[in-house]
């Protein structure tokens, strides 16, 4: 239900952690974008408390590229978010649609966004282009504090077993060497990747996946995007490459990096994205050298299918723990899925399948894949799991476009400590 003064329009997204419903605002006869996080999506009132502050930090913030704050209210528990409603498309969506006037006006205004974000001592740690909104004039606003932290607090946004969430694909290299805290920096390396993404269609480590993907970026160079697209300016090369700079004492900010992309002329057509996109927002600590899997051959399949697996509450940072502690074993295993019904017509569907493993609270490893519902298995992954930690979410995110019908189920294989599997009935798509 949504709080008083407000009638619901649509849906327009659900997730692991709640859904954000286009709503009416009745008293101001204004569109509203409302972010509801239910009571048994929270770890607590804790959680509901970080939430809080993060909406009065995140309501300070004025600036016309930062999708604006406007309400918080608790009902029951629940948690609700009233932001502006901004219609466009994300920039994830506009790849290879966009000139490269377009492509710098747009990154402009989110590197404005995040100056004025750093200003404010708030970190948006989430930096990436579905969190970018163009509207129809060009200009662009960046939207989804959801994970941001104020610098000041450092309590604020961290879920109540230490997890520090991130995109693999943008996740900075101290980070992933757990050399420091997500800054200005890591954000400044995350914007350098999407603006990388943008420009040349795709992800600078677009070759590995999960925790082999942190690791590429503290491993290993990104390719020169001059080597990627015929004619790219030099100069728009090496400025790409200093904000993807390792060390983020010579990494350029957001501000200096489009500074130095709009000195490069004659630029050629941008291209179309190319792999698969970016997976969702990840709870991971710092990898470990992890050897890469290889990827199995989809089957093929007369409709684009998208997955990305997501790794929920794995690993913490934090101090070690001596003493003592029982092998992990695990109690039980749960699947939802979003929408609730299994329910998604044409042309294009989302669903998420959400498992939730109960453990001993021991520490050691789980081993996990899942088989889709077209019947394609994931590579398995590994999962850190530290003493005292009694749950792991993990979840499957199926995009789903085409004409013809799709019918299965989503089967979670626990593969260690122990064998099991669980399935939960899956999806109907049809048009």
């Amino acid at each position: 239900m949504l709080p008083k003064g407000y009638e619901q329009v649509r849906v327009l997204g659900v997730g692991g952690f709640g859904e954000v419903v286009l709503a009416r605002q009745v008293g101001l006869d204004r569109l509203v974008a409302v972010k509801r996080l239910r009571a048994r999506d929270l770890a607590g009132p804790d959680e509901v408390a970080r939430f809080h502050r993060e909406a009065q930090v995140l309501a300070a913030l004025k600036h016309p590229a930062i999708v604006r704050v406007y309400d918080f209210r608790r009902e029951g528990g629940d948690a609700t978010l009233v932001m502006e409603y901004v219609e466009g498309a994300s920039l994830a969506d506009l790849i290879g649609e966009l000139t490269p006037a377009r492509a710098l006006r747009a990154l402009d205004d989110v590197a404005e966004a995040l100056h004025t974000a750093h200003e404010h001592h708030v970190i948006h740690r989430d930096v990436k282009p579905d969190n970018v909104f163009v509207l129809r004039d060009g200009h662009a606003k960046l939207g989804d504090f959801g994970l941001a932290r104020a610098v000041a607090d450092p309590s604020v946004f961290r879920t109540t077993d230490g997890d520090i969430r991130c995109t693999p694909a943008y996740f900075a290299p101290e980070l992933g060497q757990q050399l420091g805290e997500p800054d200005a920096r890591s954000d400044a390396y995350a914007f350098a990747v999407m603006a990388y993404e943008v420009l040349t269609g795709r992800l600078p480590y677009d070759d590995v996946g999960g925790l082999a993907l942190i690791a590429a970026h503290w491993t290993r160079e990104p390719p020169d995007p001059a080597d990627l697209v015929p004619g790219f300016p030099p100069e728009a090369s090496a400025a790409l490459l200093a904000g993807l700079a390792k060390d983020p004492s010579v990494r350029l900010s957001p501000r200096q990096l489009v500074a130095r992309l709009r000195t490069a002329t004659a630029w050629p057509e941008l291209p179309r994205r190319t792999g698969g996109r970016a997976p969702r927002t990840q709870a991971l600590a710092p990898p470990v050298p992890v050897p890469t899997l290889p990827r199995r051959a989809a089957r093929r399949w007369p409709l684009v299918l998208t997955a990305a697996l997501v790794l929920g509450g794995a690993i913490a940072y934090g101090t070690t723990r001596t003493g003592a502690h029982p092998a992990l074993t695990v109690s039980d295993v749960r699947l939802t899925a979003e929408p609730a019904n299994g329910v998604g017509h044409c042309p294009r569907a989302r669903f998420l399948f959400l498992g939730v493993v109960a453990t001993n609270g021991g520490a050691g490893s789980l081993r996990l894949q899942w088989t889709r519902p077209d019947g394609v298995l994931t590579a398995p992954e590994s999962i850190k799991v530290g003493a005292g930690q009694r749950s792991v979410r993990v979840s499957l995110d199926l995009v789903v476009t085409g004409q013809r019908p799709v019918n299965g189920a989503a089967v979670l294989h626990l593969l260690a400590p122990d064998v099991r599997d669980t399935t939960l009935e899956g999806i109907h798509y049809s048009c």
